[in-house]
């Protein structure tokens, strides 16, 4: 008799024999007992975890004329029938090869025939996914509604490829990976009954790179046994064209102390012997996660090593590094696996890799950036608290509800010659409150920096001062209006705000936004964002506030103080013309300003990339 491969050799013939996939074996054999058979269905799942078998399984159950609790007996005749393929009901098809429309016509007009032996006629179709668009098409109308006595079963590794409407016809049930124990478990038992000696080491070895395929591992441990006859750990490293497991824990340890000339005389070796680089990358990521999984948790249980040493050798890793540096190792090995995929010249990429990873120069940054950070976020603090107690320290309401200086009054000097009786009674006159001169206001805050719209939105205001009525707007909340009104994507309007006008604060619930012309504001009221203002302003001083736009032809709104109920003037000073000033001077003046203010909101624009203007 020809030999057989063990991975066929021992394929699964009942559902007790499938690894690890208790919930679709139980529904599966429910649905048996019950003679509750649907007319389609998709089993999902990566490579080696049973779907085909299952199939194959399921079709001999639900013909089987005598059942064993759900799963076929394989000694009846419809059983000996499907298993030696002499019975026709049951076809299996590889979607990878036969993908075409004719492909699946074929189907369609034989599915109208009636079986021949067994109950149902099934159609397997394996890696399903590879089918056309116009087989699909083809095959969509007959898998909704086949005739009876039909069963399809699709079998695919990658679902999201599926039409919805095919998926949305089957009962789907997804296969899930096969555990590492799992595997190991199942080789024991091979490996037993074959007579094969086996180090459980060299198990654990293929089970790793199996990686949850059953039938990968059966494989590699049939060629095992084969180049040698016994299953060992070099025997298998050498099978896979592994490097050997000293020479890999030689490798990180080179790499955690930092010792260069080491690394390279290890991958001069490494591809004098032909071996692979990302084979190689892969066995040093295994180990970095399990010095990373045993740093982090001080747990080994769910650590996958070949044995004992291997343990004890991890163990001292970790002491020559941090869990930060490792998860730092660990993304760039993959970012270089990435690259030799597409290098030419693959040693020279995996040494300049190697040797960053020794010069941690990768580490150094992400360390520097870490601390700067953190240096910039106590000094934001340090410097919020000192603005805070300056602000506490210098203004209070006694002095922001002060609308108007004093007037001073000059002595006059002894020598100088008396009055004439008019001027002396102008001396003697009180000065009234409107001939006194305004104060000249201080400079505004310059504009707040533009912001990414990726930065952390500040949401609530913290208030710095008591509220006293038109007071001069606090310049941190300012700058958080108008950082809120960037963020929401109106940079035009934030750049006009910022550079031509100033907030008040003419209530407790109140933000007056006081412009340097009449039409800098008509821009923004053309615009009709009020709403968006008003949100932006809660957001900013951290309760409900109303905006008042206003130009300096408006009367400042006075409302009652809270602290007293006499009415308060208004301590904004408004930009106002010289008394002796002539109309025309007046007109002059006010075009000038006008001028500048458009000549600003037109070089905020062209700041913000709406058009570009040169000044003649």
């Amino acid at each position: 008799m020809a030999y057989m491969a063990l991975y066929r050799a021992w394929r699964p013939m009942t559902f007790e024999d499938v690894v690890e996939q208790d919930t679709v074996i139980t529904i599966l054999k429910n649905a048996v007992m019950n003679n509750r058979i649907a007319h389609a269905y998709l089993f999902c799942g990566t490579r080696g975890t049973g779907k085909t078998t299952m199939a194959k399984i399921f079709s001999r159950a639900i013909n089987c004329l005598n059942p064993q609790n759900g799963s076929p007996c394989n000694q009846c005749d419809i059983c000996k029938g499907v298993l030696n393929g002499s019975i026709l009901d049951v076809t299996e098809i590889d979607a990878a090869s036969n993908n075409g429309v004719d492909n699946i016509r074929d189907i369609i007009e034989e599915t109208a025939y009636a079986t021949s032996v067994a109950k149902y006629k099934v159609y397997i179709i394996d890696e399903v996914h590879m089918l056309s668009t116009g087989a699909f098409n083809a095959l969509l109308k007959t898998l909704e509604e086949p005739p009876e006595g039909v069963v399809f079963i699709l079998a695919t590794t990658e679902p999201q490829k599926l039409p919805s409407t095919i998926i949305s016809r089957c009962q789907r049930y997804d296969f899930k990976r096969i555990s590492h124990q799992g595997i190991i478990e199942r080789l024991e038992t091979i490996c037993q009954s074959q007579g094969t000696e086996y180090d459980k080491a060299a198990l654990a070895f293929i089970a790793q790179k199996a990686d949850g395929a059953l039938r990968d591992a059966i494989s590699m441990l049939d060629q095992t046994m084969s180049s040698s006859g016994s299953v060992t750990l070099s025997g298998a490293r050498q099978m896979t064209g592994s490097v050997n497991k000293d020479v890999v824990e030689n490798f990180v340890e080179y790499i955690l102390k930092s010792d260069t000339a080491g690394v390279i005389r290890v991958i001069d070796e490494m591809f004098t012997d032909g071996r692979d680089p990302a084979t190689f990358i892969a066995e040093l990521m295994n180990i970095f996660r399990n010095i990373a999984i045993m740093l982090i948790t001080r747990d080994t249980s769910g650590l996958i090593y070949e044995d004992e040493a291997g343990m004890a050798k991890l163990k001292e890793f970790t002491r020559l590094t941090t869990s930060r540096e490792i998860t730092m190792i660990i993304m760039e090995l993959s970012r270089l696996e990435n690259s030799l995929k597409w290098a030419v010249q693959r040693k020279i990429v995996f040494e300049a890799g190697m040797i960053a990873l020794c010069d941690r120069r990768y580490s150094s940054e992400a360390n520097e950036l870490t601390n700067r950070i953190s240096y910039l976020e106590d000094k934001v603090d340090e410097l919020s608290k000192k603005i805070l107690q300056l602000k506490v320290g210098t203004v209070s309401p006694s002095n922001m509800m002060q609308s108007d200086p004093e007037p001073t009054v000059t002595k006059e000097p002894v020598s100088a010659p008396a009055p004439s009786e008019p001027e002396l009674n102008k001396q003697t006159q009180a000065p009234s409150p409107l001939s006194t001169s305004k104060p000249v206001p201080p400079p505004p805050p310059p504009p707040p920096p533009r912001q990414h719209l990726s930065e952390p939105t500040r949401t609530q205001g913290v208030r710095r001062t008591p509220n006293t009525t038109n007071q001069a707007a606090d310049s941190l909340d300012w700058r958080d209006f108008l950082s809120n009104l960037s963020r929401e994507g109106f940079a035009s309007m934030t750049g006009i705000i910022s550079s031509c006008s100033k907030g008040i604060i003419i209530d407790d619930n109140t933000l007056g936004v006081l412009f340097n012309s009449k039409m800098t504001k008509a821009m923004i009221e053309k615009q009709n964002h009020l709403d968006v203002l008003t949100t932006c302003a809660t957001a900013a001083y951290g309760k409900q506030m109303n905006v008042v736009l206003l130009d300096p032809s408006d009367p400042i709104p006075t409302v009652t103080s809270k602290a007293s109920s006499v009415p308060q003037t208004a301590s904004v000073p408004i930009p106002t013309q010289p008394a002796d000033a002539n109309p025309a001077q007046i007109e002059s003046s006010e075009k000038e300003s006008s001028f500048d203010d458009s000549l600003d909101v037109l070089k905020q624009l062209a700041a913000d990339g709406d058009f570009t203007i040169s000044e003649q």
